[in-house]
């Protein structure tokens, strides 16, 4: 029988209907939507296009559902990619609930764990191009969402979306993606294109934003370790990168010894489980010149990737060969270096040389992480129980040396510091405990109000890692030979930077204990702030952040020169006494509530020895080479709210007509870490290691200070100024100055001397201004640092030495290699000139802006008291 025109109408569109589940929606490729391949030669996506590729695949696909999940330090939207089933999408509070409850463990039996592995689904993080000019990884994010929503897989992609949630966070520094796009586009077809830009690739971290990760200073890290800790608790996460040219395409694990001993062999097994299967996979496609087990260590160095060990996250990091950013390089075979020439059997496929472009490292990087998104699903049931078993472990089981708790007693020499370790220690999942009463422990009376970690929590790798002094194994090249190197710290202990006092307790003790979830700030007493004069205590950075603002108020402000008692208070030297005038009492209680501080009232203060303080006009040093411990200083200038003007090269330099005059502009100019001569000619000497690697910068950003800069900073420090020198920018103050200060350290070979970041004791003399506040024994951070010697100066000079490294036991927590050489050496030293001073600082005062435990050292020197 014929059918009807409507007959025939439906049965079109029932057909339609039966394909569309097949077909899926019409999903625009990055290619088309671009206008260019990714990863094509001299093209990048910028930011704003890969945050617009995502937004359009989030309306095109069930399969992807876009998250915001912060902002960046200057304000851009951070995103991420959540990819699996259109089922699993309508269920995801569910699938996070069970990842978090595996994650902690308590409560649930081996049973109840089984289960709940055979039914959850694995989450799998990629976070990308972390180092903005290692951009490979965020362009290749843009094809491998589409490939994961349309099936372009080496397998079923409709199956192993069923078992796996894959969170993808195209740029976890969208800032500097999108300064890179910006400044490789503009020099395109110039003798510039490909090369370095002159300032750091984020606001303020630069490559550093690597080493954040249990700090969480920046609003980036923030944003991905609540996605890792609180959020979606992934069993697995890679963060894919970028390395040298010359040697191995890509670096996977397995990593390379020595491990931090924390880390469950679990873990470790789970790493060296996906990071053999990418390596297959990548050989079975034909890509070659793949590396495991060489440059990249299991030390722990507080990078995005390695915080996930502590955390018994599967955690993996790729290290692709660079371009020029998007300029392809030809690499001659016999610039490859012998090692990365020869087969190995962690190294079995050598890359012969030739032409290497953007799109090569796209095409590894999708390999990889198509690679993990597979072992995932494949080992799903046990990559999600084993989540459950270290954390059970964890806490049941006690490991060699494992100590029962650290205490962190409430009584503190800089008690908010204390604090914010707390609240640092709890963003991290730590678990912590506050004591109710007095209690013992380890033979040690402690009050009540004290804080206790034990160790027996499901994150205890990574409580015990920040809270323990390290000791990084004496690894030689040869016996007796000089050091292996670590790839970077030796040594982090979280309250030694900071300036905590905090106890390790080997035995289990009786305490009255409550958890908490955040630090308990003490409130502000009413009614304090009162009298003529109040005191604001030198022993805490808050004081002196509280200082800065109220003298941008005007305030009168006073340093005391002496310690001295106020009824039962001990006042410690250089604390400040502020005249409290009308003004001031509308501005003190917003400022007290802000740093929960108490301040102590003085009705008159003509009994006590002072000398007053200004408001200073500072002025910080930027060179255009891109220096990241400048941009920590600036971290650490705007967290406590420091006033100061960036001045560049041309602020130094006037004309034979226009001198420049540095002292009328300002009191105190600092220059962060860096070689002498970068500051003076824009260049590392000749035969320095770093020099091959300086690109040329356009005219505007060569050269340095020059000869007429510091002739001009002489005059500012004759004229009364003070110059400030951090770690290896001392060099310009011995070698222009000549004071009767030098380094003591140099034409040490490594053999003899040899210090990788690590925290070292030091005395402080806290009766001289800049050493003002800090306790007598205070641990510093030790980094490509110096050590001083000093001598009975000429007539124009004088010296003092305001810390020294300790006669002995100077290593607190890292590795040290010659503590002779070192001990009692000079390391930070107050120098008079004229009318002026140079502050030589020569250890990291505050070092990634996780030093909180010596700013002082750099904040005195712009509150130094005036002589009357």
């Amino acid at each position: 029988m014929p059918l009807s025109a409507i007959s025939k109408k439906i049965l079109i569109v029932l057909a339609i209907l039966a394909v569309i589940p097949l077909i899926g929606f019409a999903q625009t490729s990055p290619d088309a939507f671009l206008g260019h391949k990714v990863g094509e030669d001299r093209k990048l996506a910028d930011y704003g296009q890969i945050k617009a590729y995502f937004e359009k695949l989030d309306q095109e696909s069930p399969k992807l559902r876009l998250e915001p999940i912060g902002t960046s330090t200057l304000g851009k939207p951070m995103i991420m990619a959540v990819i699996t089933s259109e089922e699993n999408m309508a269920n995801l509070d569910a699938i996070r609930d069970t990842a978090r409850r595996l994650k902690e463990a308590r409560g649930l039996s081996p049973e109840d764990a089984r289960k709940l592995a055979k039914d959850g689904k694995v989450v799998v993080l990629i976070t990308c191009s972390l180092h903005a000019t290692e951009i490979a990884a965020s362009q290749m994010s843009m094809e491998l969402a589409y490939d994961l929503v349309t099936g372009k897989t080496p397998f079923n992609a409709d199956d192993v979306l069923k078992d796996v949630v894959v969170l993808l966070v195209p740029s976890h520094n969208p800032d500097g993606n999108q300064m890179v796009a910006d400044w490789y586009r503009k020099y395109v077809g110039t003798k510039y294109e490909g090369g370095s830009m002159p300032w750091i690739y984020h606001h303020y971290a630069g490559h550093d934003n690597n080493r954040d990760w249990f700090m969480f200073n920046l609003s980036e890290t923030r944003a991905v370790t609540n996605v890792l800790y609180h959020g979606w608790f992934p069993q697995i996460h890679i963060d894919e990168h970028q390395m040298g040219s010359n040697d191995a395409r890509l670096f996977i694990p397995p990593f390379m010894d020595p491990p931090v001993p924390n880390v469950q062999p679990l873990t470790w097994r789970g790493v060296n489980l996906c990071g053999v299967n990418m390596a297959y996979d990548l050989q079975k496609n034909g890509l070659s010149g793949v590396v495991h087990g060489r440059s990249f260590t299991g030390w722990w160095i507080g990078a995005c990737d390695d915080t996930g060990w502590l955390h018994n996250v599967a955690g993996l990091l790729s290290e692709m060969a660079s371009v020029k950013v998007a300029t392809p390089i030809y690499i001659e075979p016999t610039e490859i270096r012998k090692a990365y020439a020869e087969k190995r059997m962690e190294f079995p496929d050598p890359w012969p040389g030739g032409w290497w472009r953007l799109r090569d490292l796209v095409d590894y990087e999708l390999v990889l992480s198509k690679s993990l998104v597979q072992t995932a699903c494949l080992r799903k049931e046990d990559f999600l129980y084993n989540s459950y078993l270290m954390a059970k472990t964890s806490i049941e089981k006690t490991d060699k040396n494992q100590p029962y708790a650290f205490v962190i007693p409430a009584r503190q020499h800089d008690h908010l510091t204390m604090l914010k370790m707390i609240d640092i220690l709890r963003f991290g999942g730590v678990e912590v405990e506050q004591a109710g009463e007095d209690f013992i422990a380890g033979g040690r009376a402690y009050p009540a109000g004290s804080f206790v970690v034990r160790m027996a929590q499901p994150y205890k790798a990574y409580a015990w890692a920040l809270l323990e002094n390290q000791k990084y194994p004496d690894m030689r090249q040869y016996p007796g030979g000089p050091p292996v190197p670590p790839y970077d710290n030796a040594g982090w202990t979280l309250p030694l930077q900071m300036g905590v006092a905090c106890d390790q307790i080997d035995k289990p003790f009786d305490a009255k204990l409550e958890n908490i979830d955040k630090a308990p700030y003490p409130p502000v007493p009413a009614g304090q702030g009162q009298g003529a004069y109040f005191l604001l205590n030198s022993q805490l950075n808050a004081s002196y952040a509280i200082v800065f603002a109220l003298l941008k108020d005007k305030a009168e402000v006073y340093r005391t020169k002496a310690g001295f008692k106020k009824d039962s208070f001990d006042i410690p030297a250089g604390s400040f006494i502020v005249r409290n005038t009308p003004e001031i009492k509308k501005v003190l209680p917003g400022l007290l509530t802000k740093f929960s501080m108490k301040v102590l009232d003085f009705d008159g203060v003509s009994d006590i020895a002072l000398s007053p303080i200004k408001n200073p006009r500072i002025g910080l040093y930027q060179s255009w080479k891109a220096n990241m411990d400048e941009g920590w200083t600036r971290y650490m200038f705007d967290d406590l709210g420091v006033p100061y003007a960036t001045l560049h090269n041309k602020d130094f330099q006037g004309t034979k007509k226009n001198k420049i005059n540095l002292k009328a502009a300002f009191d105190v100019i600092v220059f962060a870490d860096e070689d002498a001569d970068i500051i003076k000619t824009g260049k590392p000497k000749p035969e320095s290691e770093y020099a091959r690697h300086i690109t040329p910068l356009p005219p505007e950003y060569e050269g340095g200070i020059g000869a007429d800069g510091v002739t001009a900073l002489k005059t500012f420090v004759e004229e009364g100024g003070i110059l400030v020198t951090l770690n290896e920018a001392c060099g310009l103050a011995i070698k222009e100055f000549e004071p009767p200060v030098r380094s003591a350290l140099d034409r040490l070979d490594q053999a003899k001397f040899f210090c990788p970041t690590s925290i070292l004791k030091l005395k402080v003399d806290n009766t001289t201004p800049i050493g003002y506040g800090l306790p007598e024994d205070t641990p510093a951070v030790f980094s490509e640092s110096l050590a001083f010697d000093t001598w009975v100066p000429p007539a124009e000079w004088d010296r003092k030495v305001v810390a020294s490294y300790a006669e002995d036991g100077v290593l607190m927590s890292g590795w040290l290699v010659g503590e002779e050489y070192i001990a009692r050496k000079a390391a930070v030293v107050d120098t008079q000139y004229k009318k002026g001073r140079i502050i030589l600082i020569g250890v990291r005062a505050q070092h990634r802006a996780q030093a909180h435990g010596t700013y002082k050292f750099l904040l005195n020197a712009f509150l130094y008291p005036e002589a009357k």
